[in-house]
């Protein structure tokens, strides 16, 4: 069986499940997929990645109305969340490939479109695992769906609940310490909240997520923010290393202006980075460090996964082991 992932996440579930080996499309950096690269580049401004995602997605609308016919474009911009390399993908000729279709914004190719496109570009139509979890249970059916795919239920099996029972076990080390008013921002600008499964992990803590919704990323104002009254404030910056999300969270504190001085996190130093790569942004295995690094920057006297200052950091300014707010 030859196996193509185009997003991290399956390609970790693939890995968890001890199945490197069937990845045709597998590199020694295990980051983005061998045969993808990012739309954006490395060198546009972080204010302007929305915009250019969100044309992105228009394209995909656009040229999924006109139909198979424009298949390479389709498959380059549509079959994954990364703009695909088709030649790369011709001389893989997988059986199975693992992504997520759904773009920026909405756009979707259709089940019989994508289909149809394949058979345009390869010759045949490979099996596509389509991963579009919007909270834990999607990614739970996820990763099961891996598994399926490539023929190991049972392992799949056991790797889920493997995954819930140490997810929980992480969490259970924070309740009981005190309920904190949490913001978790996921991109800079425009401003947004976390949505999908950050809010269900935050509430598993025993602590509140005032500013996201399950299934959806929410734009958030300043005014929003400033009646959230968050005690903490979390940027996890979707797809942006640990480096570059702290240059981007103090660009948003500094539009944010006075509305930010009046936050509790920020007159407390209770703002924390974390890497958008992995953290939060991975929704497979990593949702388990993802855990225990929000276990310890929420709690420090709780428990040290030894995860702060690798994936995870107060934002300079923030004190390195704040005191942890009452009942």
């Amino acid at each position: 069986m030859r196996v193509v992932s185009l997003l991290p996440s399956a390609t970790d579930t693939v890995i968890s499940l001890e199945l490197a080996s069937l990845l045709c499309d597998w590199h020694e950096v295990q980051h983005l997929p061998a045969l993808t690269s990012s739309r954006v580049g490395d060198s546009i401004p972080v204010d302007e990645i929305d915009a250019v995602m969100s044309a992105s997605a228009a394209a995909v609308r656009e040229m999924a109305l006109l139909g198979a016919h424009l298949a390479v474009p389709l498959l380059e911009f549509g079959l994954s969340v990364y703009h695909l390399h088709i030649e790369q993908l011709q001389q893989l000729q997988p059986d199975v490939i693992l992504t997520c279709l759904q773009a920026a914004h909405g756009a979707v190719l259709s089940d019989g479109l994508l289909e149809a496109a394949l058979h345009a570009v390869l010759g045949y139509a490979p099996r596509v695992v389509h991963c579009a979890a919007e909270d834990l249970a999607g990614v739970w059916r996820d990763m099961q769906a891996v598994a399926d795919g490539l023929g190991v239920p049972d392992k799949g099996r056991q790797l889920v609940q493997r995954q819930q029972r140490q997810m929980a076990d992480a969490a259970a080390s924070a309740r009981g310490r005190g309920s904190l008013r949490v913001a978790c921002i996921q991109w800079p600008h425009p401003l947004m909240a976390c949505g999908a499964w950050v809010p269900e992990m935050i509430q598993m803590t025993g602590s509140q997520d005032v500013c996201g919704a399950v299934d959806h990323a929410e734009v958030v104002s300043a005014q929003q923010l400033r009646s959230a009254a968050p005690d903490v404030v979390v940027f996890a910056l979707c797809g942006l290393p640990l480096d570059k999300s702290a240059q981007a969270a103090k660009a948003a504190i500094r539009r944010l202006a006075s509305v930010w001085a009046e936050l509790p996190a920020a007159q407390h130093g209770r703002v924390a980075v974390v890497d958008g790569e992995r953290v939060f942004s991975r929704p497979g295995p990593w949702l388990v460090q993802s855990m225990e690094a929000l276990v310890e920057l929420l709690h420090p006297e709780a428990q040290a996964f030894g995860h702060q200052g690798k994936i995870w950091r107060w934002l300079d300014g923030s004190i390195d082991a704040p005191a942890p707010a009452p009942a």
